[in-house]
């Protein structure tokens, strides 16, 4: 099989034909001029960017036997060697699958070995940061100081990875994404030599896809070719990528400039039976709106309003674990001045619970009422006052999951759930590792001002988290910063709550806040801690007192 792929035919074969990376090029090629080649090189940056391709054509600009050039010549029998794939003084080593200490070590063992043709032996790891602990260390001394025949060039996608003894043995060269005028210019001159019939249009939609990435622009680009039997349109390039036909994009922001709330509606839930992916939706949305901003015939101040409207709900279903368009239907609605006492009861009980948690549907769908939701929430009836009983019994998690459905909201729970995050770097520390790997067992499902529910796997992991509750929420307040009252509960019993929940809410139940004798308990026993505290403390003073003077001297108020 002969054929070719277009990113492959294409590959710049010198300095000049790259595109973008000025300033790397600029760099090694000065570094060329001036015979300052480094011992070992770093290309960092986003994957199609043109770190392998520089890579190469550096081992051969510096093969070259043609003296005071900054490219290869191509025509001499260093160049033409180099070239080939028979090459033996040009290593490509892919470190995501040759990671270890042994195929280091291999490398180690050859490189004192003077190159077979070639003036320089060329040592190109991909990939670097997926080498072991281990094979970086064997890397460390021969990488320091390779012999003066031997070039390192290590290339990486994450050079946060790369431990710093490597990073300080390297000279590090950034690669950026390459510039939306680069790429055009490269694709419009690949389209001409290949004859290939295409909108200016679709080529900006090929760049915007791309996002930076040379190569998967001519994947696309070449995909294409095998879609469209005739000229490549935008639309074309839309179907392959599964983005959104341009005129439903525009639809939408019509309906949203005009607050035709009900058609907008019915667009994103046609969108979303299409699968279409809605925060690449609201994507497009504001980039159509940014061009809009600059033409005459639209109203600036309507544009700005509508596209800070999309960029609030982005960031919101971005970064929400709720069901995206849900949270885009209810900001939509709230937004473009529909109550939000109309919502239907259905989003507002997914709003409430995450989005992995299902509601029970046909209990909600046998009632026809509506909640007004601000006001507080139901309340579960019939609970007795708690006796002095365990702390993992029944009342206990009754009266605290309900005080925590009186002002539950998914603000309070998203705002619990990115802390309780926050815990994980503290699983290793001395003094509470095995505590706060406990909580991190639980998930938060249901949070207030006051009170969060957390829930377990199982009931033997909540029974143990509540018979320390008092312990843990200390833990929780100095590690975390969440200053609530905990309740842990397992899976199943959630569950069961959260119908109970709903059934209550169907029946009108409300909701109010019931005492806390444990609240109450906790405050006698942090008093009662604090009163032994300070009386140790006199005692103390009184101790210290009688060991330094004499015991006739000494006299204590």
């Amino acid at each position: 099989m002969n054929y070719l792929a277009i990113y492959r035919k294409y590959r710049p074969k010198n300095f000049d034909e790259v595109s973008g990376q000025k300033i790397v090029v600029e760099i090694l090629k000065n570094a060329i001029k001036n015979n300052k080649i480094a011992h070992a090189y770093l290309f960092a940056g986003p994957r199609g960017t043109g770190k392998t391709s520089i890579a190469k054509i550096l081992a051969r600009t510096i093969n070259c036997e043609l003296k005071d050039t900054t490219n290869p010549c191509e025509k001499c029998d260093s160049c033409i060697n180099s070239s080939s794939k028979e090459c033996v003084d040009i290593i490509e080593i892919d470190a995501a699958s040759n990671n270890g200490v042994d195929e280091i070590r291999e490398l180690k063992s050859k490189i004192n070995i003077v190159p077979s043709f070639l003036k320089y032996k060329i040592y190109i790891i991909d990939e670097v940061h997926m080498l072991s602990i281990g094979a970086f260390n064997a890397l460390l001394k021969t990488l320091e100081e390779p012999p003066s025949h031997v070039i390192f060039i290590l290339a990486t996608t994450e050079l946060q990875k790369v431990p710093v003894t490597i990073l300080s043995r390297c000279q590090i060269l950034e690669f950026k994404k390459i510039s939306p005028i680069d790429m055009k210019k490269r694709i419009s001159e690949i389209c001409e030599k290949e004859n290939i019939s295409i909108e200016d249009q679709a080529i900006d939609e090929i760049i915007d896809y791309s996002d930076g990435c040379m190569r998967d622009a001519l994947s696309l680009l070449e995909k294409s070719t095998s879609f469209s039997e005739s000229i490549i349109t935008s639309n074309d390039i839309r179907n392959i990528c599964g983005k959104v036909p341009k005129c439903d994009i525009l639809s939408i922001i019509d309906y949203a400039l005009n607050n035709d709330v009900e058609n907008l509606l019915k667009k994103i839930n046609e969108l979303y039976l299409s699968d279409f992916e809605l925060l690449y939706v609201i994507e497009d949305v504001l980039k159509e709106l940014e061009t809009k901003m600059f033409t005459n015939n639209s109203s600036q101040t309507q544009i700005c309003s509508i596209a800070s409207m999309f960029v609030e709900i982005y960031d919101k279903m971005k970064n929400s674990s709720a069901n995206k368009k849900i949270i885009m239907e209810v900001e939509l609605l709230q937004k473009l001045g529909k109550d939000t006492e109309n919502i239907s009861r259905e989003i507002f009980l997914k709003q409430m619970f995450d989005k992995n948690e299902k509601v029970n549907n046909n209990e909600v769908e046998n009632s026809n009422q509506q909640i007004n939701y601000k006001e507080n929430f139901p309340q579960i009836e019939n609970i007795n006052k708690p006796q002095n009983t365990p702390f993992n019994d029944s009342e206990f998690k009754k009266i605290r999951i309900n005080n925590t459905f009186v002002d539950a909201s998914k603000e309070l729970l998203n705002e619990v759930k990115q802390k309780w995050e926050g815990l994980k770097k503290y699983a290793f520390d001395k003094k509470n590792g095995a505590l706060i790997c406990d909580l991190l067992d639980g998930n938060p499902v249901l949070s207030s001002q006051k009170y969060t529910v957390v829930s377990f796997p199982y009931s033997s992991m909540a029974n143990n988290i509540n018979e320390k509750y008092h312990q843990l929420e200390e833990i929780l307040r100095q590690y975390a910063q969440i200053d609530r009252f905990i309740v842990a509960v397992s899976n199943e019993e959630w569950s069961n709550y959260k119908k109970e929940y709903i059934q209550n809410i169907n029946n009108n139940i409300k909701y109010q806040t019931l005492e806390d004798t444990y609240i109450n308990n906790k405050m006698n026993v942090e008093n009662s801690e604090k009163k032994a505290n300070e009386e140790s403390e006199s005692n103390n003073i009184e101790e210290k007192a009688y060991e330094l003077f004499d015991s006739d001297l000494v006299e204590i108020e």
